[in-house]
C-alpha cells in the first residue's frame, strides 16, 4: 500500500535552485526558514538560514496593523536571507485564524464496471468540490481523505481498480477572501510572492507527526500564543482542522491579573516557575514574585509556586476541554484516532501534557519538528513545528484537489484570476 514517501506530488514553492522558503506568522513571533531538500528523502533538509522577530500587528490570527506586521516580516526575512547568503522571492505562507473553516463533502460517480482512470478520479473530485460553498471565500485546499468503490471503503488510490461506482470523501478548507487578500498583500509589501498558502494547523501536523502517525491516524494540537490549532490526520492525509481562540498568552494574562503584575513579568514567571499540574511536586517552594506597588513600580514579594499553579491550571484545563468539545463536534468524530501529539510554544509549560492526557483520555506525546536534527538547537523545539511543517508540506506529497484543478489548466491571457476560478475552469473542462 502506498505510503507518505511514495505518494509524492509536484513540489510547490521551490526556486530554480531547489530552495524553499517558509514564512510562519504567529501571534508571538514571525519565523522565516530557508532550506533545500537533498533529494534523498522528504525530511532530509539542509537549513540554509533562519530569521525570527517578535510579531507585531497580528492578534488571534487577524491583522491589526499592516505596517507593523510588514516591518516584522521584512526583518525576519532579511535575517534568514543574510544567514543563507541568498535572496528569496517567494514563500510558502502559513495562514491561521478563527475565520478558517473546514468542511467534509462527499460525491459519487457511476463508472460502469470498468477500470477507474485518472479522469474518473478528477471528475469525482470535481463533483465534491462543487458542493463546497465559496461565496466570498477562498478555497485553500481540498484533500481526498478516502475513496470508496462498490464493496470497499477507505481506499487511498482507486486508479486502476475495477468498479461500478466510485465515491470520495473530501476535506475542504476555506477562508474569507478579504482575510487571504490582506495577508498576501502584507507579504507582498515586503516584496515577496506567495507560492502556496497552507493552513498553519495542517503545517504543524506535517512538521511534527512521524510517517506512522500520518498513515494510521493522529491528532496534532498546536498550542500557540494566541490560538490553539487542532488538526486530524487520517489514512495518510489531512482530514480536518479546528481552531480555539485561546493560547499561551491567555495563561500569561491570567497570571498578570491574578498576581497584579505586568504582562512581561508574568511571562517570565510562567516560563521559570510555572506549571499546569496543581498536584505536582515542588508546589510548596517559595519564590520571588514582582508585583505592582502603589507607585506603579514592580516590588519584590514572595509566594508559593502552588499559587501560580492555581492560576495556570484552570486555564490550561479549559483549553483542553475546548479541544475535546471541538473534536466531538467535528465531522470526523466517529473515526477519531487515539494518538495525540502536542506541540507549539505553549506546550513546553510543565504539566501541560499531564493535563492533556487526563482530559482527552488518550496517550499524549510532546512533539518537536521531525527535521530537528537539521534545525540546530535553538530551532529544534515545539515552538518551530509550524515553520518546519511549511518547509515539509509539499515534500510529503499530500494530494490536493484544489491544486490539481489549478494545474490542469495552463494560465494564459484569457485565464481568470484566482485559485477558485481555476477550479471552476476545471469543472467546466470535466463536465
Amino acid at each position: 500500500m502506498a505510503n507518505v514517501q511514495s505518494r509524492r506530488v509536484a513540489r510547490l514553492g521551490r526556486s530554480p535552485s531547489g530552495t524553499v522558503a517558509a514564512l510562519d506568522i504567529g501571534c508571538s513571533k514571525i519565523t522565516c526558514l530557508i532550506g533545500r531538500n537533498d533529494g534523498r528523502a522528504p525530511r532530509n533538509f539542509k537549513i540554509l538560514g533562519a530569521g525570527r522577530q517578535q510579531s507585531r500587528g497580528f492578534t488571534g490570527g487577524a491583522i491589526t496593523d499592516m505596517e507593523g506586521l510588514e516591518r516584522a516580516i521584512r526583518l525576519a526575512v532579511e535575517d534568514a536571507e543574510r544567514e543563507a547568503g541568498e535572496q528569496i522571492s517567494n514563500v510558502v505562507l502559513g495562514i491561521t485564524g478563527q475565520k478558517l473553516s473546514c468542511s467534509l463533502v462527499t460525491a459519487g460517480l457511476e463508472i460502469g464496471s470498468r477500470e477507474i482512470t485518472a479522469r474518473d478520479v478528477k471528475k469525482v473530485q470535481a463533483q465534491a468540490l462543487a458542493q463546497v460553498p465559496t461565496k466570498g471565500l477562498e478555497l485553500l485546499a481540498a484533500w481526498p481523505v478516502a475513496y470508496r468503490t462498490d464493496a470497499e471503503d477507505g481506499i487511498r488510490e482507486p486508479q486502476g481498480m475495477y468498479a461500478h461506482e466510485l465515491g470520495v470523501l473530501l476535506s475542504a478548507v476555506t477562508a474569507p477572501k478579504s482575510v487571504v487578500k490582506n495577508l498576501v498583500e502584507c507579504v507582498g509589501r515586503a516584496h515577496l510572492g506567495v507560492s502556496a498558502l497552507v493552513p498553519s494547523s495542517i503545517a504543524s501536523g506535517a512538521g511534527t507527526l512521524i510517517d506512522d502517525e500520518i498513515e494510521n491516524g493522529a491528532i496534532c494540537i498546536d498550542m500557540g500564543a494566541g490560538v490553539t490549532a487542532v488538526s486530524v490526520y487520517l489514512n495518510g492525509s489531512p482530514a480536518w482542522l479546528g481552531l480555539i481562540p485561546v493560547g499561551g498568552s491567555h495563561v500569561t494574562a491570567d497570571l498578570a491579573q491574578g498576581i497584579g503584575t505586568t504582562f512581561a513579568a508574568a511571562e517570565r514567571l510562567k516560563s521559570v516557575y510555572g506549571t499546569a499540574n496543581i498536584e505536582g511536586p515542588g508546589l510548596a517552594e517559595r519564590i520571588e514574585v514582582p508585583r505592582l506597588g502603589d507607585d506603579g513600580r514592580l516590588q519584590a514579594t514572595r509566594m508559593e509556586r502552588g499559587q501560580l499553579a492555581a492560576i495556570i491550571g484552570p486555564r490550561v484545563e479549559e483549553i483542553f476541554e475546548l479541544v475535546q468539545k471541538t473534536l466531538e463536534s467535528s465531522g470526523v468524530r466517529r473515526v477519531l484516532p487515539r494518538r495525540v501529539v502536542l506541540t507549539g510554544g505553549a506546550s513546553l509549560l510543565p504539566g501541560v501534557r499531564e493535563v492533556a492526557t487526563r482530559i482527552l483520555n488518550a496517550p499524549v506525546r510532546l512533539g518537536k519538528p521531525t527535521i530537528a536534527e537539521f534545525l540546530g538547537e535553538s530551532l529544534a523545539t515545539p515552538a518551530f513545528s509550524t515553520a518546519s511543517g511549511l518547509l515539509l508540506y509539499s515534500e510529503l506529497g499530500f494530494a490536493d484537489a484544489v491544486r490539481a484543478a489549478a494545474a490542469s489548466r495552463k494560465d494564459g491571457p484569457e485565464a481568470r484570476n484566482g485559485v477558485v476560478n481555476k477550479v471552476f475552469h476545471w469543472l467546466e473542462e470535466n463536465f
